[in-house]
C-alpha cells in the first residue's frame, strides 16, 4: 500500500477568509518587491485553509519534477516524472535510460539499486518501486544519476535543486496546467510571492509540526511585513530571524503555529462515521408510507488527544484562541486523516471509469481511511478537562459533517 502507517499524523485547518483584505500589501522584501493579495471580486477571498493560502496546492512550472528533468536532462526529450495508479513515481522520455539513487535521501522511492526502463510504444519509463516520502520533502541532498543507455554515453543528474515543497504530491500539479478540483480559482501566497520576485526559488508551506515557513534564495531579499494581521494569522511575530539553507537560501519559520491549523503530536485515537438520512414522510391510511428523500448527511465523530502544557508542544491556548475562532458551529473544516499527503480522500467504490485509485488529487488507500475530508465543522461546546492532575493532554472529540 502506498503509505503502510496504521497511525499516521493527522491535522485539523480551518478555512481563512480574507475577502477583507483583497489587494491589501502582506510584505516587502528587502531586494525585491511588495507583495499584495489579489483583487478579489464578489464571493472570491475565502481559501480552502492555510496550505491553500500559501502554496494552492500545486507548484511552478520550472521547479516540478518535469520542469526540473527538462532543465537538467543531457539527452533525450520528451521527459516527464508523474504519480502512476498505483501511487508510484515514474520517470519517461523518449531515449532508453536508468535511474540510480546516488543522494543521502530517497523520497521519490527508488531505492538502492539502478532501474532500468521498461519500453511502452515509443516512450521509456522507469517506475520507482518504494513509497515516496510522505510530509514536507526538501531537494537538498537528494540526487538521481540518470544514465543513457544504447547508442550515447549521457548522463545527467536530478533534480539539483535546494527547494522544498509541502508534500510530493504537488511535484507533479503544475500550476500553469492543473485545472482538476483543487483549483479553485485564487492565487496563493508562494505565487504572488513568485510573479512579484520574478524567481520560482521560493516556497511557502506548513510544515509538520503546523508552523508556517518560508523558504527563498536570500537574494531575493528578507520579509518585511506591512500587513501584522496576515502576519499574525500565520503565526508570524515580525521578529524571526531567517536560518541559512544550502549556502544561498534563507528559511523563514514563524514564532507560532498559523492560526487555523492543528497538528497533534499524536495520531488520532478513535474514528467512526455517523449517517443522517434526512427525509419527510407520512403514513397513508391504508398502511405504508410516503416518503420525500432530502438527503444523507456523513458526520466524522473524531476523538483526539490535545497537546498541554507537559507535552510534546503546548496546543490548549492554541486550541482555545488561534484554532477554535476560526472554526465555529458551521465553518469550514478539512481533516488531514494522514498528514503530509494533501490529496482528497477517495471511497475504492469510486474507482470508476476513467478515475484511478491514486493520481495527484485523490489517494484511495484503505477506502478513504487516508487523505483529506472536506466538511464543516458541528461540535459548538468543548470541556476541556485534564483527565488526571498532570496538565498533559485533554481528550478531545469533534464532529465534522462531509461536504
Amino acid at each position: 500500500m502506498p503509505l503502510n502507517n496504521p497511525a499516521p499524523q493527522f491535522g485539523l485547518l480551518s478555512a481563512y477568509d480574507l475577502r477583507d483584505f483583497s489587494a491589501e500589501q502582506v510584505f516587502t522584501r528587502s531586494g525585491g518587491s511588495a507583495v499584495s493579495l489579489p483583487t478579489f471580486t464578489t464571493g472570491q477571498g475565502v481559501y480552502e485553509d492555510a496550505l491553500f493560502f500559501l502554496n494552492g496546492r500545486t507548484t511552478d512550472t520550472d521547479v516540478t519534477g518535469t520542469g526540473r528533468l527538462g532543465t537538467v536532462k543531457l539527452f533525450g526529450a520528451s521527459w516527464a516524472l508523474s504519480l502512476n495508479s498505483a501511487d508510484k513515481f515514474v520517470f519517461s522520455s523518449n531515449t532508453d535510460f536508468t535511474v540510480t539513487s546516488t543522494g543521502s535521501s530517497d523520497p521519490l522511492g527508488v531505492g538502492s539499486g539502478t532501474l532500468t526502463a521498461t519500453l511502452d510504444g515509443s516512450t521509456y519509463s522507469v517506475v520507482c518501486p518504494n513509497d515516496w516520502t510522505r510530509g514536507v520533502t526538501s531537494f537538498t541532498g537528494v540526487s538521481y544519476r540518470v544514465d543513457e543507455v544504447g547508442g550515447g554515453a549521457g548522463s545527467f543528474v536530478f533534480p539539483q535543486q535546494d527547494t522544498s515543497i509541502q508534500d510530493l504530491s504537488l511535484y507533479t500539479r503544475d500550476r500553469s496546467t492543473v485545472s482538476d478540483a483543487d483549483a479553485f480559482g485564487l492565487d496563493s501566497l508562494e505565487k504572488l510571492d513568485q510573479t512579484e520576485q520574478s524567481s520560482d526559488l521560493i516556497n511557502w508551506y506548513i510544515n509538520d509540526d503546523g508552523y508556517a515557513e518560508c523558504l527563498y534564495l536570500t537574494s531575493l531579499g528578507h520579509i518585511s511585513w506591512t500587513n501584522t494581521t496576515i502576519r499574525d494569522l500565520l503565526g508570524f511575530s515580525g521578529n524571526e530571524t531567517p536560518a541559512t539553507h544550502a549556502t544561498s537560501y534563507s528559511r523563514l519559520t514563524s514564532a507560532f503555529k498559523a492560526s487555523g491549523v492543528l497538528i497533534p503530536s499524536r495520531p488520532i485515537q478513535a474514528h467512526h462515521l455517523r449517517v443522517a438520512n434526512q427525509s419527510q414522510s407520512r403514513r397513508k391510511i391504508g398502511g405504508g408510507y410516503a416518503s420525500n428523500y432530502i438527503g444523507t448527511y456523513i458526520t466524522s465523530v473524531i476523538q483526539f488527544d490535545l497537546d498541554a502544557l507537559l507535552d510534546l508542544s503546548d496546543d490548549y491556548r492554541h486550541f482555545t484562541n488561534r484554532w477554535l475562532p476560526y472554526a465555529s458551529s458551521g465553518e469550514r473544516v478539512n481533516v488531514y486523516q494522514s498528514w503530509g499527503d494533501s490529496r482528497r480522500a477517495l471511497m475504492t467504490a469510486q474507482v470508476l471509469g476513467g478515475q484511478a485509485a491514486y493520481d495527484t488529487l485523490n489517494t484511495s488507500e484503505d477506502n478513504a481511511l487516508y487523505g483529506r475530508v472536506r466538511g464543516s465543522l458541528i461540535t459548538s461546546e468543548f470541556d476541556l478537562i485534564y483527565p488526571s492532575r498532570l496538565k498533559r493532554r485533554v481528550p478531545v472529540a469533534i464532529e465534522v459533517e462531509h461536504l
